[in-house]
């Protein structure tokens, strides 16, 4: 076992007694290379015994049972990455339940390489963008900059501030067999990979609480401190609380999780392209209460999509005007435009030398040995070579893997020299990346799996840097698996370095030099964020509406006294809900077609007779299906991924708790293995938890959000989407009653649950004219219509307009207008049939909420959620909140 050891970095074994002392034996005599577990004589190395210790106290099945709950615990927090991924699915990140330790004697190195690196990057972009004397001293080609795909000659005048350009500093390192870390690139433009760090600490401290803290683990909390102080200095107003956002590549982007995580963890705004705009010369947040400046913004976005003005605009992504705003100081960015420069596998060829011109000392942390083809000496020993080297291109423009040319054929070796040949100052070649490994739980046994890591170093407001005491690791069976990007590998581990002493706790929480001013209500929800919470309330109303149908339906048909009629009846309001597909239509009919708010709510008070063919035999088995078809847009599944989607985009303003029971929800429906295959029977427990998820939305919703704007949008889309659905089953089952209605009010009843309520006040039989009165006109109950309706005029008249204006806003008169006519309806009149047994004047109040609700739907839209006003808005007092 080719190992280097030194006393310090060893100590003898230390027999457990337990299961783990012959698991450990067989592992060290799979390990081949250097481990971080064992030494040369399979010894435990410094850091590892009190972990061992505890490892060996559980059972194989214990600790088979903590990888599943962390593996559970992850798929509950939604931690996912590489979202579009050649599959086109989610992968849940995955935590193996041993960590990796390394003492902190042995990481003080590393950390410094770490430090040492985030200067050298941040002294070589100032100078390739500014007096260029890497360039002038023959230090480095010209090709590294002018050749370099990313470049664009607009970058060279955003870097003059004095200030680190390069915030956060990133190196993926890997350990070759001798012992020595290398670095085998650097991550410069936007580092990924903090906030699985976080996740991974948070669930490891919960499946191991007792040996974290005996092993004396360095704690994280200091370092995203100094993170977000060294942001705020950059603000020149309100250092204390300046405005800082991080700007996400949104919801398509591999690491939104992490972009929604570090929001939230940080106290960030997690913000997107179309959120931001140029405005007076500054970078402006678009808000429902008008256009706030940003100070700082922690980008995600590549380089060359941050302005289309200047830069690429073929991407759709970017702020028109931003790098004017940066020249001017108006704001700043971390890391810096142009930081990507220093990403090119081609800088690796002469980190050595500029670190000499810069420090006059060497590289703590070497990298991989790098050859550039573009100059004869290079392209020489490359080609002599061939066989033994990887390829990579010169300039990192994806996360492609390299090539290993020992691994292709003879034909694909001779096709990949031409290629070179014919461009040679476009490629590098590297000795091929050597890796340690690491205990991995795998199959009941541990198993030396090979590791990557990739270590931070963060700016400090003094111009020095801090590595962060962790890294995020990465391992897999096979180490090549490892050389493509983050996302790469088969799982992950939490990294602990471990100190000889006792460590204090610390907190992100830091007291600010002066009081900050404090606030109870904010108009700095941007528009995007208050359609997305619209939506989100207007799916999750709309599914519970159409799992009580399906499974009433269900559970009726399924009953050994269903009537025809009752089944025919609930199948048209299955129809009519888009549950069910009508037997009548034939594809390409517009069956399918997605209709508005609108056009749903107008087809349900058409005729229900010509709705079917009355054949409802294998209803319980076409209901299923049908529910469960993804291909139709108002099915109950594409309902409730809809409103998973839509929680997925607003990460970072909806609480843990309420995204657990989303992603709840939307397992329940969308991802059983049970879901839409089995019978009725093995349906309606399916269908009973995904009302018992909804109900503690509703609760958590009502009970833990602030009522800021943001709640009140998500609440108004439940409020509109509840009257709208009220509406709609009122103008199908009150169409043309039965002789005796009891059947259908009763349903009635129980859709909107409130057959307890009914049977508590009324002893008797069901009548029509109490069915009205608790439904459309009872204020006392909160499923009926004016409830709806006094909720959303509410909500209405507390959102932001101009104070100047003196006449109410287009939603106010609709909001007030809908509410008052129900208010001043006669029950008693609206249960009244005419002259044809029709109920007239029901009908009418039917078709004017019809006609209004969308309108309102259609005004909130165009007013708030489509931002395109300049002017300031200010908020005025409800009255509510007024008393």
């Amino acid at each position: 076992m080719p190992q280097t050891t030194t006393a310090a970095d060893s100590q003898p074994p230390d027999p457990t007694g337990s299961w783990l002392d012959e698991r450990l034996r067989q592992y060290a005599a799979t390990t081949t290379v250097y481990d971080e577990a064992l030494d040369a004589s399979g010894g435990l190395r410094a850091g590892w015994q009190p972990l061992i210790r505890h490892l060996g106290e559980l059972t194989p099945a214990d600790l088979q049972q903590r990888s599943s709950q962390a593996q559970r615990q992850i798929e509950k927090d939604g931690v996912v990455f590489n979202p579009h991924d050649a599959e086109g699915g989610s992968r849940p990140w995955r935590l193996d339940p041993i960590p990796l330790v390394i003492a902190q004697e042995s990481w003080q190195a590393v950390a410094r390489g770490l430090e040492q690196r985030g200067q050298l990057a941040n002294l070589i972009l100032l100078d390739l963008l500014g007096p260029q004397t890497l360039l002038h001293e023959r230090i480095v080609p010209p090709e590294l900059l002018f050749a370099n795909p990313n470049y664009f000659p607009a970058y060279h005048d955003l870097v003059a501030r004095p200030r680190q350009h390069v915030h956060l500093y990133a190196a993926d390192l890997a350990r070759n067999h001798s012992g020595t870390w290398c670095v085998s690139s650097n991550r410069t433009r936007a580092p990924s990979g903090l906030g699985f760090i976080l996740e991974n600490r948070l669930i490891t401290n919960r499946l191991l609480p007792g040996v974290f803290s005996e092993s004396n683990v360095l704690r994280l909390a200091a370092f995203f401190a100094r993170y977000k102080e060294s942001l705020a200095s950059w603000s020149d107003h309100f250092r204390d609380n300046p405005r800082i956002a991080l700007w996400s590549r949104g919801p398509n982007s591999r690491l939104y999780f992490e972009d929604a995580y570090l929001a939230r963890y940080l106290g960030y705004t997690l913000v997107e392209s179309n959120d931001l705009a140029v405005r007076q010369g500054r970078v402006m947040l678009k808000t429902l209460g008008g256009l706030i400046p940003l100070d700082v913004i922690l980008r995600r976005l590549d380089d060359r999509n941050c302005d289309p003005s200047e830069l690429e605009e073929s991407t759709g992504a970017g702020v028109a005007g931003l790098l004017d705003v940066i020249r001017d100081e108006k704001v700043a960015l971390a890391n810096s435009i142009g930081s990507s420069y220093l990403e090119a596998p081609m800088l690796a060829c002469y980190l050595q030398q500029i670190c000499q011109h810069f420090f006059g000392e060497d590289l703590i942390l070497p990298s991989v040995p790098t050859w550039w083809c573009g100059t004869q000496q290079g392209l020489s020993y490359v080609e002599s070579n061939f066989e033994h080297l990887e390829i990579l291109r010169a300039f990192r423009t994806d996360d492609s893997a390299p090539i290993r040319v020992g691994w292709l054929s003879a034909d694909q070796q001779d096709e990949l020299r031409q290629r070179i040949r014919q461009t040679p100052g476009q490629f590098v070649a590297r000795s091929p990346v050597q890796r340690s490994t690491t205990p991995v739980w795998n199959n009941g046994g541990l198993a030396p799996w090979q590791l990557a890591l990739r270590g931070f170093s963060v700016a400090g407001t003094d111009g020095s840097y801090s590595a962060l005491p962790s890294a995020l690791a990465r391992v897999a069976p096979d180490g090549h698996a490892l050389s493509r990007d983050m996302t790469s590998g088969e799982k992950s581990q939490d990294v602990w370095i471990v100190a000889a002493s006792r460590v204090r706790s610390d907190s992100l929480l830091v007291r600010n030099s002066r009081q900050i001013e404090l606030q109870r209500i904010g108009s700095d929800l941007p528009s995007r964020v208050a359609e997305d919470l619209y939506w989100l309330g207007r799916y999750l109303e709309r599914a519970e509406q159409a799992i009580r149908l399906v499974r009433l339906t269900l559970q009726r048909v399924t009953s050994d006294d269903a009537a025809d009629d009752e089944v025919r009846r609930l199948a048209i309001l299955c129809e009519s809900s888009g549950q069910l597909k009508p037997t009548e239509n034939e594809p390409g009919d517009g069956a399918d077609e997605p209709q508005s708010s609108a056009t749903q709510i107008d087809s349900l008070g058409a005729n229900p007779q010509s709705q079917s063919d009355g054949n409802y035999a294998d209803l319980p088995e076409r209901l299923i299906h049908d529910a469960f078809d993804q291909q139709q847009s108002h099915s109950l599944i594409s309902i409730v991924s809809g409103a998973f989607e839509s929680a997925g985009r607003v990460r970072d303003r909806v609480s843990l708790d309420s995204y657990r029971v989303i992603a709840q929800l939307h397992d329940q429906i969308c991802r059983n293995p049970s879901a839409g295959i089995h019978g009725a029977l093995d349906m309606l427990p399916i269908l009973d938890e995904a009302v018992d998820s909804l109900a503690a939305i509703s609760g958590l919703a009502s009970e833990s959000m602030t009522r800021t704007l943001g709640w009140r949008f998500l609440d108004l889309g439940r409020r509109i989407e509840r009257a709208c659905q009220t509406v709609a089953l009122i103008a199908v089952v009150f169409d043309e009653l039965d002789e005796d209605p009891s059947g259908e009010l009763e349903d009635c009843l129980y859709l909107f649950d409130s057959f307890m309520t009914y049977r508590n006040r009324y002893l008797a039989s069901i009548e029509v004219a109490p069915v009205l009165d608790l439904l459309v006109a009872d204020e006392s109950n909160p499923r009926s219509l004016i409830s709806q309706l006094a909720i959303i005029a509410e909500h209405v008249e507390a959102l932001p307009r101009p104070e100047s204006s003196a006449m109410l806003s287009e939603e106010q008169r609709l909001s007030a207008k809908m509410y008052n006519q129900v208010r001043l309806e006669n029950v008693i009149e609206l249960a009244q049939g005419d002259d044809n047994g029709k109920l007239s004047e029901l009908t009418r109040l039917v078709e004017d909420l019809a006609e209004g609700l969308p309108k309102l739907s259609d005004c909130l839209t165009s007013r708030f959620l489509i931002h395109a006003g300049t002017f300031q808005r200010h908020f005025s007092r409800s009255p509510a909140s007024a008393s």
